[in-house]
């Protein structure tokens, strides 16, 4: 949940009216976000992760002024037809792009500030850090076409941004600044993106820009490209940035993006239409309101509805990314209604619940982790086959896909915890040793038996890391947790591909074997770029007798 601070004199500029500092938190408050602190010149405001077009200042002043009556209804984007074209050449690293053209743009103090804040917030929140998406922008003006979007080697030259000396792109990520914290996303790859023109390369994404096109008070034009590895995140990312300036009056223009045998035309401002039932809207939010009243409280909204064959036809604005199921659309028509004016009633419920015998282990065994001086974290249970066996140094075995993934970090189920506490000890290497993770969490694994055709299974896993970290050290930790739950284990040998041979064992309780542990392999310490020794442990809490 993004905390960002905005200047308050640029957005009551941007929404056209004035108000009071109470008046203008009040309706922050009511349309999502929540006001941290209303200052003299600046609001620092806490967003809700899901909603990235508020986190711009016009794009917040659009829903401001739409709430408000101002500018209700959906928000139309004229985009002017394309006159330049980017040349895409196979980058394996990150095969997508898109981009657009904005000209006219003001490069007012507040403008420039405005931009460099978006780009970095869509970065950390919809980018994944730059992992998933990346942006660039530039001075278009300074770009000398034909441009190309290719794959070099890491000794090309050229200058990178606030910078006065050329060099290669692997000098950028051991000196700059960006390239030290972003460079792990492109090390492994033997090419590297770039953007080129006839006067060389003008952005290595997703590192840094060049110095020739930066943005700066004599800017009138803008270049934008954004490049990552999800289509669909990218597009969603341009589609917010663009509208947003165009809130500052910037004409949108189109782009060609040529690959290989295809040609594609961004940004794609294209609405989408979701068909809500209304007697579903008031049996949600317990209410009884006419469907012109929903029509109504959506244009409050920013959407288009109208009424089709008893059905509420419902037109999406192109930056609304949040949008995925008619459920959504019945949350906006509770917000514009107000959560305030909505009348608290019991839950007319009269069962009683308790907690299942699996999640008081849990439950115990989170005491006790904690206890050992180990902190919790939580990962997703979707993954991908590369995290879960190649960086582990095993062969590929069989997995629950998922058929229409959205993201090539996401596209099956972990069958196993231990590589996702890898993938975090990865992206925190910056942090102080020694470090001590564990998780509790669901696994799932293909299982004909079952109607599903899978099984969950509720696991812990932990990791050690720092310059000693050992067998013996696990071993402590995890026949310290047995004995503290009363469990009659013995420890046999064991051999597994991701820890050293020698200096792993499993777990046996009867004639089950219910965990193992020992210290990772350098193969796969490597494979991570981790530079500290790792010790770990994994356990089926559902096979354990207690």
């Amino acid at each position: 949940m993004p905390t960002l601070s905005y200047d308050k004199k640029d957005l009551l500029s941007l929404i056209g009216k004035k108000l009071s500092d109470r008046e203008l938190e009040e309706i922050i408050n009511l349309i999502k976000p929540n006001v941290e602190e209303m200052g003299k010149d600046e609001i620092r405001i806490e967003h809700c992760a899901d909603r990235p077009d508020l986190f711009g200042i016009e794009g917040l002043a659009r829903a401001i002024r739409s709430y408000l009556g101002i500018e209700k209804g959906l928000k139309k984007f004229l985009v002017e037809d394309a006159r330049m074209s980017v040349k895409v050449e196979p980058v394996k690293i990150r095969p997508y792009i898109a981009c657009a053209i904005l000209r006219n743009f003001k490069p007012t103090s507040e403008a420039i500030k405005s931009l460099m804040n978006i780009q970095e917030v869509l970065h950390e929140t919809l980018g994944r850090k730059r992992e998933k998406v990346a942006i660039g922008i530039h001075d278009l003006d300074k770009i000398e076409p034909p441009i190309k979007y290719t794959a070099v080697s890491r000794a090309e030259k050229f200058i990178p941004l606030e910078c006065e000396a050329e060099m290669s792109l692997e000098e950028v990520l051991e000196k700059t600044e960006k390239g030290r914290k972003y460079g792990h996303i492109v090390r492994e790859s033997k090419l590297w993106p770039v953007y080129v023109d006839s006067r060389g390369i003008f952005s290595f994404p997703p590192i840094i820009n060049s110095d020739r096109t930066k943005v700066t008070e004599k800017t009138r034009n803008l270049f934008v490209e954004v490049t990552g590895i999800e289509k669909k995140a990218l597009l969603q990312t341009l589609n917010i940035l663009v509208t947003n300036f165009a809130e500052r009056k910037c004409k949108i223009e189109a782009v060609r993006v040529k690959y290989p045998g295809k040609t594609e035309v961004t940004p794609e401002l294209k609405e989408e239409v979701i068909q809500v039932d209304p007697k579903k809207v008031n049996e949600l939010i317990g209410l009884n309101l006419s469907t012109s009243e929903m029509i109504e409280l959506l244009e409050r909204m920013g959407y288009e509805a109208s009424l089709i064959k008893g059905k509420l036809q419902v037109i999406i604005p192109c930056y609304r990314v949040d949008i995925l199921h008619a459920v959504d659309i019945i949350e906006d028509v509770a917000i514009a209604y107000g959560y305030n004016n909505l009348v608290p009633e019991f839950a007319n419920v009269a069962t009683i619940g308790k907690p299942l015998a699996l999640e008081k282990l849990c439950a115990k065994a989170r005491q006790l982790m904690i206890g050992f001086g180990f902190q919790e974290i939580l990962r997703p249970v979707l993954t991908n086959p590369r995290d879960q066996f190649e960086r582990m140094n095993l062969e590929a075995s069989e997995v629950i896909e998922i058929e229409n993934f959205v993201s090539e970090e996401y596209t099956c189920m972990r069958k196993w915890l231990i590589p996702g506490l890898l993938k975090v000890l990865a992206v925190n290497k910056h942090v102080e040793y020694p470090q001590k993770l564990f998780e509790i969490g669901d696994v799932v694994i293909p299982d004909k038996r079952e109607e599903t055709m899978s099984k969950s299974l509720r696991k812990l896993a932990c990791v050690i890391s720092h310059s000693k970290a050992s067998f013996s050290e696990v071993k402590s930790v995890v026949e310290s947790f047995l004995r503290n739950l009363g469990v009659d284990y013995r420890i046999e040998e064991f051999k597994h591909p991701s820890f050293i041979e020698g200096r792993v064992a499993r777990v046996v309780e009867g004639r089950k074997e219910i965990g193992f542990f020992g210290e990772i392999s350098p193969l796969v310490l490597e494979k991570w770029e981790l530079e500290m020794p790792v010790s770990a442990f994994e356990i089926n809490l559902e096979e354990m007798k207690v």
